[in-house]
């Protein structure tokens, strides 16, 4: 059977992969890439190296790092477990890299980083240069004034540790088909994180705390950014956490559980706990403001500030309504 895909299809991948490649190994790429990690500073992996022994010989570090790399005899360590108390007596753990295993990341960072830009929806705000969380606010606002008034907050449980590997590395090969690429993103993805217990690598989920693992866990979620773009309904994302707006509320009945089973097909889960499908009127919160009707307002991340907080915009609203400022919209800051 004769292919309907042209031979140069396949050719200029190869080229545009090779290109990549080569711009990733290119010694002054790895010195940016040890300039921004110095930059950030943060703590030493396992290997107890820190960011000012790198600097002692850094000439010498990061050439002998890039002719590592560029030849294969590379392999990056086990993370460094850090577990931080929350506020609500949880815990969380960070997964942190060597001082060379960032570099590495963050050299490849450099490259994928502008490409994956041109690819990525404009409904996804977290770790995308010059974007943060109050362009994903203004974004609802947005919505709201074109008449999505009807909202399903979202929350997806664990997403990093619960991403697939398998399906993480072939949403990779989409965007980027190159086998060296693939094997180092493989590499950091599985390497393990070094516990009281010893190393333990899991089957799934992405290290938070890795430099590379905010870009893949875009690409992980490119998919269900498209497909709910390409829809009635509109969406707003930073990371894991979500909304979807619509502009009624049989829709936005409807859209959660279209919403339940993308997710389930990519191998994960809403947290029913704190997914919940709500109304402007009501009020709800997203990256730390509340929203109510027309005003949005920064909030505590706990529930009885939010209740605190709506108790006294819903004062002031009403006072308004009174007749001050009649027929004007408004967004107050409390």
């Amino acid at each position: 059977m004769t292919s309907l895909i042209p031979d140069e299809y396949y050719q200029s991948r190869e080229v545009y992969s090779t290109t990549i490649l080569d711009e990733f190994l290119r010694l002054e790429n790895f010195q940016r890439a040890w300039e921004k990690v110095a930059e950030n500073r943060g703590c030493a992996g396992v290997d107890g190296e820190t960011i000012n022994r790198f600097a002692h010989n850094q000439t010498v570090n990061i050439y002998q790092l890039q002719q590592a790399v560029a030849q294969g005899s590379y392999e990056p360590s086990p993370y460094k477990q850090v577990i931080i108390p929350k506020r609500n007596g949880k815990q969380r753990e960070l997964k942190i890299p060597t001082v060379r295993d960032r570099i590495v990341q963050q050299a490849l960072l450099n490259i994928l980083s502008p490409l994956m830009e041109e690819k990525f929806s404009a409904a996804s705000f977290a770790y995308r240069p010059n974007l943060s969380y109050l362009n994903a606010v203004e974004n609802v606002a947005q919505w709201r004034d074109m008449g999505y008034q009807w909202v399903l907050d979202a929350d997806i449980v664990k997403f990093f540790d619960t991403i697939d590997h398998h399906r993480l590395l072939k949403e990779v090969r989409l965007q980027i088909d190159n086998p060296r690429i693939l094997c180092l993103i493989k590499s950091w993805i599985v390497a393990g994180v070094l516990t009281a217990e010893g190393v333990i690598v899991s089957q799934k989920g992405i290290p938070q705390g890795a430099v590379i693992s905010p870009l893949l866990a875009n690409i992980y979620l490119h998919e269900f950014d498209e497909w709910v773009t390409e829809t009635d309904l509109k969406l707003v994302r930073y990371a894991d956490d979500f909304l979807i707006l619509a502009q009624t509320q049989e829709r936005i009945l409807d859209a959660k559980l279209e919403i339940i089973n993308l997710l389930a097909a990519m191998g994960l889960m809403l947290h029913p706990g704190k997914t919940q499908i709500t109304h402007f009127e009501r009020g709800f919160r997203f990256l730390g403001h509340g929203f109510f009707e027309n005003a949005i307002f920064p909030v505590d991340a706990n529930d009885v500030s939010l209740r605190s907080a709506l108790g006294k915009i819903k004062g002031i609203i009403q006072g308004l309504k009174k007749g001050k400022n009649k027929g004007k919209k408004k967004v107050l800051t409390v």
